[in-house]
């Protein structure tokens, strides 16, 4: 029989799933992340290559039976980023024992393809980053924001912990207003400005680090929000209305306007909070009629099933192939 594996390879985690001809899946793996613009490149490669072994072991399925595999990267956003994920891809299998044909695209491509099993839709995705990605009925794509920490990520897990802190370091320099997320700061940075400093200025000694650090923050202003709290509660509702421009974009971009469906995947949008309730406001608002649709299954076995049968890839997307 031939497998077929599956990769979501994000920026705070890795997860592989091993599927057979039948879309049954017979093995699961998780490691550390993937995003090389974050670990690095041979990072990458090692945390894939261990969740791939793992994956293996776990369905006692030899690596000669594996026919393809589909790779939804983080971090792969452009013709830029080909060569470092040709590298990544072909060392991590190489180190699996797999030789099989592989392909790699965007995590938000899989995503999507897990979320409408290749199906129009539109899929808004946010963890650590956030990103939209939609297909239309003619088969034609569209992504918006997964822009990277810079200069995007609207409503993303290290956007809202980034505005958490920056919300506690103004209440402490008093040039904001009162918010509980000031104890929530003291506890990881410690009680006095000298401290605070010292924590802010580590944040230089790598992108990995900071990284870690904001997007960490995130689950204080859930929690302060879930206590009243005004600030926190401003955050998630701006975030919230930020995830609905950026799916509502994606819609619009493929002509998605009749009775649209958007599902939601990562761990922001997963429950219910007030940025749910604000992400589902502000795009009824924007696109009344629009439905909010559970996913069917995963990234990483929409992966697998991009692995199993490529005609589901649409063929407009970014993808490098070995």
């Amino acid at each position: 029989m031939a497998y077929y594996l599956g990769i979501d390879g994000g920026a705070t985690k890795s997860h592989i799933v091993l599927s057979n001809g039948t879309g049954r899946q017979v093995g699961e793996g998780q490691s550390g992340p993937s995003n090389y613009h974050i670990v690095g490149v041979e990072q990458a490669a090692a945390n894939l290559s261990a969740a791939i072994s793992q994956a293996l072991t776990r369905s006692a399925v030899s690596p000669t039976e594996v026919k393809a595999t589909c790779a939804g990267m983080a971090g792969f956003d452009g013709s830029s980023d080909e060569k470092n994920m040709h590298q990544i891809l072909t060392t991590a299998l190489r180190a699996s024992g797999l030789q099989c044909r592989w392909r790699s695209l965007n995590d938000s491509v899989v995503a999507w393809a897990g979320a409408f099993h290749g199906e129009p839709g539109a899929l808004i995705a946010s963890g650590s980053g956030a990103v939209a990605f939609a297909v239309g009925e003619n088969g034609r794509s569209a992504r918006a924001d997964g822009l990277g920490h810079w200069l995007g990520d609207a409503g993303s897990g290290y956007d809202i912990g980034r505005r958490g802190l920056r919300a506690a370091l103004a209440a402490l320099d008093q040039r904001g207003p009162a918010t509980c997320l000031t104890e929530q700061f003291r506890a990881i940075a410690g009680s006095t400005q000298k401290e605070w400093i010292g924590w802010i200025a580590g944040l230089d000694s790598g992108i990995s680090h900071a990284h870690q650090q904001f997007r960490s923050f995130a689950p204080s202003v859930f929690e302060a929000a879930a206590s009243d709290d005004a600030v926190a509660r401003l955050i998630l509702s701006e975030a919230g209305a930020a995830l609905a421009s950026t799916a509502a974009s994606v819609l619009r971009k493929v002509d998605l306007l009749d009775e649209p469906q958007v599902a939601t995947a990562g761990s922001v949008l997963e429950q219910p909070s007030r940025l749910r309730q604000a992400f589902r406001d502000a795009l009824n608002a924007d696109l009344p009629g629009c439905q909010i649709v559970p996913a069917r299954s995963d990234p990483a076995r929409g992966a697998a099933m991009l692995a199993s049968n490529s005609d589901l890839v649409p063929q407009d997307t970014l993808q490098v192939c070995g």
